[in-house]
């Protein structure tokens, strides 16, 4: 298992060095930053670190988590300090070459 890639439900965050020059802040809901909420169920992908930031082209970075990503159907995970870019994660379906979005 790579150590700078974790993955919770459709939720991706990959260990990076550095965040874009140009970005702005994502506020917190209810004390918590937001990753990804559930299009089903409603259930939200939540954390709390210093900072959540989006960059110009709509890119997610975490600043520094300081508590683990909790969701009411997945296992907590914990996501050492450092920069994280957030992410969905897609399937391929190498026929076609269509790439989806995969839905939690």
């Amino acid at each position: 298992m790579n150590p700078n890639q974790k993955q919770q439900g459709d939720v991706i965050c990959k260990k990076v060095n550095s965040i874009p020059k140009q970005f702005k802040p994502i506020k917190r809901k209810n004390g918590k930053f937001v990753l990804a909420e559930g299009e089903a169920t409603g259930h939200s992908h939540v954390i709390d670190a210093e900072e959540f930031v989006s960059s110009v082209d709509d890119e997610k970075f975490l600043i520094n988590p300081t508590g683990p990503i909790i969701h009411e159907e997945h296992k907590s995970i914990t996501l050492e300090p450092g920069i994280w870019e957030v992410g969905q994660v897609v399937e391929k379906d190498w026929l076609s070459g269509m790439v989806n979005p995969v839905r939690d």
